[in-house]
């Protein structure tokens, strides 16, 4: 019997934090795939697992989201349209297309909500961007700095999409081969396919 499915047990594959917030919802391939994002409580759970965010702003949040429970709500509701908004934007980049201009117009919305509440700090030595308030918005705002930061790197075209449950994953292995998401789930499951219709073949 398949483990029921949470936060707890979610894999991150995408090798940057925008890529694994796309991949929030279970697979992409299904019509009905399950979504672990339920919430803002299940927000701050799954950014408890990123180590992004500390465990004093995370209680921050939580005892904000306690007190301000209709912003938690929209604040949200913001995120997954954000979420749904990246996924679409790197599809065009895996495509080799221009992104729509109605989602840069909208992406460009969230950069600058993003951008102007960021500030450098200091830390062992280095100079470092963090956002300047432990406001609920911040569940939103790391993505979007995540992925500017990739937009911008030049490594957009090592970003693939798995083909068996549709995650997005950043490949940076040697030559870049990889195809799977994770080759001890999909890539394991492509396998013990493709043995299967072999052996049928044989058999006929």
């Amino acid at each position: 019997m398949a483990a029921p499915k949470s936060i707890a047990t979610l894999r991150f594959d995408g090798g940057i934090l925008c890529l694994d917030f796309i991949n929030t919802i279970d697979n992409r391939k299904k019509k009905e795939a399950h979504d672990y994002l339920t919430g803002f409580k299940t927000l701050l759970e799954w950014y408890g697992y990123t180590g992004i965010l500390s465990p004093k702003i995370i209680h921050t949040l939580e005892r904000l989201a306690k007190d301000y429970p209709q912003k938690a709500t929209v604040v949200f509701e913001k995120s997954r349209q954000l979420r749904e908004l990246l996924h679409q934007l790197f599809l065009a980049v895996i495509s080799g297309k221009n992104p729509a201009p109605a989602d840069l117009v909208l992406f460009n919305t969230y950069l600058c909500e993003a951008y102007s509440n960021i500030e450098m700090g200091w830390l062992a030595g280095k100079a470092k961007l963090q956002f300047n308030a432990p406001a609920l918005e911040q569940v939103y705002w790391w993505p979007v700095k995540s992925a500017v930061e990739l937009y911008t790197s030049g490594n957009t075209g090592r970003v693939k999409e798995c083909p068996a449950c549709g995650w997005l994953f950043l490949d940076q292995s040697r030559n870049g081969s990889r195809k799977w998401c994770s080759m001890s789930t999909c890539g394991d499951v492509d396998k013990v396919t493709r043995n299967y219709q072999r052996t049928k073949r044989k058999q006929k």
